[in-house]
């Protein structure tokens, strides 16, 4: 059976056997060996297959069903250790991760797992106008030292939904995405000049911690196939001594 129409599992496993293995790396074998998924499929099964083997992914049916206690324990795991949603998807054994994502929003829009419902007031907080930089300020606290969105919210004094809002929206556009599109902030042509310059500043001191994050996780990635590639060629240099010694040995 073909694992979203590309691959069958018996494929997918000796792609990541060659990947894991014989350190063929990711781009070769999208260009040498036909690998039709990206990279964020393929490192998602590579995770699944080292933690479940073959059973880890293996078509699953479509009838899967959850019960409400468990998701409770995969949205708390979420919003209190802040485990993230591909990790919880793995370590849950959940085929899509777009299922782990649903269950999220869902509760953070009061339409599901109530059976987790803390009473601290950060959820049930009337909102409270905050301008750009607030925002961006927050968002990078809660971000740099690990918080939760429960503590963040805490800590600052506004509503659990806006801190989990922020966050979402500055992971998926940056700075440029904690702009208030609602109308309910300070338009820009009445801020005075040097409410403009701190919010600027305040977006390209963000923008910048936001591409150092990416290129953080870009180098690693490029470290992890370095390493493969290092693995590969020490593979082909034993192999050839391997075949001299023994010609050597047959004169």
């Amino acid at each position: 059976m073909r694992s979203n129409s590309k691959h069958t599992t018996e494929e997918i496993e000796r792609y990541i056997l060659m990947y894991l293995n014989e350190g063929i790396s990711f781009k070769e074998l999208k260009e040498a060996y036909g690998l039709l998924i990206n990279w964020t499929s393929f490192w998602d099964k590579v995770l699944r297959y080292q933690e479940y083997g073959i059973s880890g992914i293996q078509v699953k049916s479509k009838s899967n069903k959850y019960s409400k206690e468990f998701k409770d324990l995969v949205v708390k795991e979420y919003l209190e250790d802040r485990l993230p949603i591909g990790q919880l998807a793995v370590k849950y054994n959940i085929p899509k991760v777009d299922t782990v994502r649903s269950w999220i929003n869902k509760y953070t829009k009061g339409e599901e797992m109530r059976s987790y419902s803390p009473k601290s007031e950060v959820y049930t907080m009337t909102d409270k106008k905050s301008t750009q930089e607030e925002k961006i300020k927050i968002v990078q606290d809660c971000l740099a030292n690990s918080l939760s969105y429960k503590k963040t919210a805490e800590k600052y004094q506004v509503s659990y939904n806006n801190v989990y809002s922020w966050v979402q929206k500055y992971k998926k556009h940056g700075p440029d995405g904690l702009v208030d599109g609602r109308g309910h902030g300070k338009p820009n042509s009445v801020q005075t000049e040097e409410e403009r310059i701190r919010a600027e500043n305040a977006a390209l001191r963000a923008r910048n911690e936001y591409l150092e994050t990416e290129n953080v996780a870009l180098k690693k990635l490029e470290e992890v196939e370095r390493e493969l590639m290092s693995r590969k060629r020490g593979m082909k240099r034993n192999t050839k001594r391997s075949r001299n010694y023994k010609k050597k040995d047959t004169k």
